[in-house]
This record gives C-alpha cells, sequence and structure tokens, in this order.
C-alpha cells in the first residue's frame, strides 16, 4: 500500500520528519521558547505532509479536497521542516557542552543518548506493531537490531518508520561536537565555518561528479554533507547573533553561507543540474524560515513553545498514530462517513491525537530520561548540583576565552 510503504521505507530524498530534533535549550528556557515554537511549526510541516499524502486516496471527499495535499507538495513543506530542525540543532546542541569541564564529552554523550534513544526505542516497538505486524507484514530482526542503533540509514538497512534516517543525521552531528570539543574547536568559529563551506563544496562536488561524470552515488547520500553543513552553520550563526565577536573569515563563511543557502543553492542546482525546484527550493525556505524565527518574527505565544517541547514524540510517533488511523479506515465501507471527510480534517484528527500521544510520551518517557541524565552525570562525574543559570555563565566564560588563531 502507498501510504504505508511511504511510511517504512527509509526514504532520505523525501524528508518528511526530522526533524524533529531533540533538543532542549542548555538554560533560560524563556529566552529560547521561540526555538520551541520553531520546533513545533517544523512538526506541524513535516505531519501535515505526511498525513495529507497518506490519506489522498481514502476516498472520493479526500480527492476533492486534494488541495490540502498539493499545497503541501507543492513546495515541499515537510521537507523545509527538516531543514529548520537541522538548523535549530546547530543552533542548540554545541551551546549544551560546558567547555572546560574535565568530563565534558562523557557528560554531553550521556545525556545526548537518554535524549535521543529511549522515546527512540519505544516508537520502534510501537512502529513494529503499527505499521508491520497488524498488517501481517514481515520485518527481519537482523534489520530490527540494526535499527536500535539508530544507524540503520548508514548501513543501508530498511527502517522501522522511515523517518529515522534523519535522527541518524543528528547522532553524526553529535560525534561532530565531539570532535569538535576534542580539538578544542567547539567555540572556535573561524574553523566551523570554513568546515561549512568545505562541506557545502564536497556537496556540490558530489552532484556535479553525479550529474556530468556518471560518478554513482545516491542523492540521499550526497545530501549529508550538505545536512551536517546546515548544522554547523547553525551553531555559527547562533555565536553571531549572541553578540560572539568573530574575525572576517568566520564572518564572511556565515555570511556567505547564507546567501548561498538562500540564493545560490536553487538557482545553481535548477539552472546547471537540472533538478526540480521542488528539491532545492525548501532548503532555502527552511533556512529562511529559521533566520525569521530567530530574529524578526520570534513567535512566544501559546501553545507554540508547548508542542515544541514534544515536538521529539511529535516528529517521531505521528506515522504511527496516522497508519493506525488508517488500519481502521480501510476496514469500513468506503460509503461510510469515516471515509468521506474533507481531507483537512484527517489531519486535524491525526495531529490531535498526535499531541496527546506526544504529551503522555515526554511525561512518561522523555522527562524522566532526561532527569536520569542529569542525575547521572552528577553521580558519576562527582558534579556538585548547580544553577541554570551557573552552568550557562560558565559555559559563556569559556567561550569568551577561547582564542581564534
Amino acid at each position: 500500500m502507498r501510504e504505508l510503504s511511504a511510511v517504512a521505507s527509509n526514504r532520505e530524498n523525501v524528508p518528511v520528519t526530522e526533524i524533529n530534533s531533540p533538543d532542549r535549550p542548555p538554560a533560560n528556557v524563556g529566552r529560547f521558547a521561540y526555538i520551541d515554537s520553531l520546533r513545533a511549526i517544523a512538526a506541524i510541516l513535516v505531519l501535515w505532509t505526511h498525513v495529507s499524502e497518506s490519506f489522498l486516496s481514502v476516498g472520493p471527499s479526500t480527492q476533492q479536497s486534494r488541495w490540502v495535499y498539493e499545497w503541501a507538495h507543492g513546495i515541499d513543506v515537510g521537507r523545509i521542516g527538516v531543514v529548520a530542525f537541522f538548523a535549530i540543532s546547530g543552533f542548540v546542541v554545541p551551546f549544551s557542552i560546558r567547555i572546560g569541564h574535565p568530563y565534558a564529552v562523557r557528560e554531553f554523550l550521556l545525556k545526548r543518548f537518554l535524549r535521543l534513544y529511549p522515546a527512540y526505542w519505544l516508537s520502534m516497538l510501537l512502529g513494529l506493531v503499527a505499521i508491520f505486524w497488524i498488517w501481517g507484514r514481515q520485518f527481519a530482526w537482523s534489520n530490527v537490531l540494526v535499527n536500535l542503533t539508530i544507524l540503520e540509514s548508514v548501513f543501508n538497512v530498511p527502517a522501522v518508520i522511515g523517518l529515522y534516517w534523519t535522527l541518524a543525521v543528528e547522532f553524526v552531528f553529535y560525534l561532530c561536537c565531539v570532535a569538535l570539543v576534542l580539538t578544542g574547536s567547539i567555540a572556535n568559529y573561524r574553523r566551523i565555518g570554513v568546515l561549512v563551506v568545505a562541506l557545502m563544496a564536497i556537496h556540490v562536488g558530489i552532484i556535479a561528479l553525479r550529474q556530468f561524470a556518471s560518478f554513482h552515488v545516491d542523492y540521499t547520500k550526497a545530501l549529508w554533507p550538505m545536512h551536517i553543513a546546515i548544522m554547523l552553520w547553525g551553531t555559527v550563526y547562533r555565536a553571531s547573533i549572541d553578540g560572539t565577536r568573530m574575525d572576517a573569515i568566520a564572518r564572511t563563511c556565515l555570511w556567505g553561507a547564507l546567501c548561498f543557502m538562500l540564493v545560490v543553492y536553487p538557482v545553481l542546482f535548477t539552472r546547471m543540474f537540472g533538478f526540480p525546484l521542488k528539491f532545492t527550493l525548501p532548503y532555502s525556505l527552511g533556512i529562511l524560515l529559521f533566520v525569521l524565527g530567530t530574529t524578526v518574527l520570534r513567535m512566544t505565544f501559546k501553545p507554540l513553545p508547548w508542542l515544541g517541547k514534544i515536538s521529539y514524540s511529535l516528529y517521531l510517533f505521528h506515522p504511527i498514530v496516522f497508519v493506525l488511523l488508517w488500519w481502521v479506515l480501510v476496514r469500513v465501507p468506503a460509503t461510510s462517513w469515516l471515509r468521506t471527510q474533507h481531507l483537512g480534517s484527517y489531519v486535524v484528527v491525526v495531529a490531535l491525537a498526535t499531541v496527546l500521544l506526544a504529551a503522555l510520551v515526554y511525561r512518561f518517557v522523555e522527562a524522566p530520561s532526561i532527569a536520569l541524565g542529569q542525575r547521572l552525570t552528577r553521580r558519576w562525574f562527582r558534579e556538585e548540583p548547580r544553577s541554570a543559570t551557573a552552568v550557562q555563565a560558565s559555559s559563556v566564560a569559556a567561550r569568551t576565552q577561547a582564542t581564534q588563531p
């Protein structure tokens, strides 16, 4: 079935998730309410894309209201949401690392593990039930074991839920953060900026070889350098709007990369490489959404920040909700009122049900996992409890002292 295969397959080239990113502001929650609002909007865009696509064939009424689907897929709002999620990760994650702390890397990895994996494993379990078991579909146990690592897309193994590929990108970004800490570069925005430009150049080079030199590489894999570059760019961008002093090279990389993503990328790939605008314009729009949402359009009105707080679970569990609803619908006559509603009504119903499930998962899985990470880091790394303000002040002081060669 079209809607089930779309969810179960590893569709990296149609980013209809991230990406949500499962990150929280390191301190001063009120200041970052606008980031939570951006997360909420990105999650809604992803859900809109998935549900409108999957419920398009429910009945004649959904065909008559197919504009809900066409609006979502005309500019690929799901991909816009994913790009915004990636930029948000770069904006938040590196700044949660306490530079100068003797156990900074271990603390970071432990907290990231407990932030990412418990909810992910629960979604895997429910996904196996909702997408495979109740439909009588098979999924190899060896693939399940690989999926437990969150790196199934790296090993070209089918994912339980197709959107998991964005979590693998997130995981690799965490490893990049570790490498930056170990090399003393986590606060060196010149080095990070140069790395951003290099990764974007690698992405363009791979695509050029693929188009003109018969270089055989999967398009989804060719996107990896671009996705990591967007995250690292978000880090430099955050430092810039926080007022961090940067040299000319860092500033050139920051604003040059922004111009590339907003203008050059869609034009270059459409005119030179012949890509449909739908493949590239969402990257520009995702970055534009992120920039506007962190500057002139900082949204903090309820309930957006709260929805952003549970956005990781919104992202993970919405496919489970809509597949279960589809399972119910196919068991009633096509003329039933359940299958003759406006396409938008199915999007709303799935959204409301997913919010309820996500709130429960956050309350009973995510929040306890976050608290466990905090307790374990204090216990294992002999850390005395500190206020959020003190932690942030320590991190800011360390970054201020960092020199840029």
